[in-house]
């Protein structure tokens, strides 16, 4: 007790003011990390599912169980079936895009620089992401909503593709006559590529065909 007969603290026996708390700033960079990882378990998902050739039975139990997650766990990243397939088409077109990349950054000074691409390209048509492309393509025939989002991602595709060029190896793509060149030996590749979906395209031919869209394409880079 105190001198005058109060009890010791009793001055301060009311609760002291608590700290304000301090507002939230957001997920975490652990939390982000987190959903980013679930986003893309859902995309490699639909891609194995594509490649399985069960694209029209695509849907988000499907996708979800592929993935080892919940339905709503899937759908917390893409609301809807076409916003999953859209996220798809641009996740394996940055991916080829990369690849591109990757592909024209190791041609050597001194080797052939069309020989190279055309056989890269080649490759990379008959590997993973372009065959799951494919069934995407093949999805949209029977989707039109799926249609209508194709055109304008390819031609971004496209356009980041030739600027890739033009700095790796100075590929003229505003020159009519460079792009004409690029469009045939393109368009020659990915016709065999679809061509071999149904055992179309014999070995020999895809020989010739490659020979043939080298030729093309040094053409236009030696002009």
């Amino acid at each position: 007790m105190t001198s005058n007969g109060g009890v010791i603290g009793e001055a301060n026996s009311s609760p002291r003011p608590r700290a304000p708390r301090r507002r939230s700033e957001g997920p975490s960079a652990r939390q982000l990390a987190k959903s980013e990882t679930m986003r893309l378990r859902v995309l490699e998902a639909t891609v194995d599912c594509l490649l399985e050739g069960t694209a029209h039975e695509l849907s988000f139990a499907v996708i979800a169980d592929r993935a080892g997650i919940s339905r709503g766990g899937a759908q917390y990243h893409f609301a809807t079936r076409r916003d999953l397939l859209c996220a798809v088409i641009e996740y394996i077109n940055v991916r080829r895009l990369n690849q591109f990349k990757a592909d024209v950054e190791a041609i050597g000074p001194d080797e052939d620089v069309a020989s190279q691409i055309i056989d890269a390209h080649w490759k990379h048509l008959n590997e993973r992401d372009f065959r799951a492309y494919q069934e995407l393509v093949l999805l949209a025939r029977s989707d039109a909503e799926l249609t209508e989002e194709f055109a304008p991602r390819y031609q971004a595709f496209l356009r980041d593709w030739y600027e890739t060029a033009r700095q790796a190896f100075g590929w003229r793509y505003a020159d009519p006559q460079v792009m004409q060149a690029g469009n045939i030996a393109h368009y020659v590749l990915e016709g065999m590529a679809y061509g071999q979906l149904a055992g179309q395209v014999q070995p020999e031919v895809v020989a010739d065909l490659l020979g043939y869209a080298k030729t093309v394409l040094r053409n236009a880079l030696q002009d």
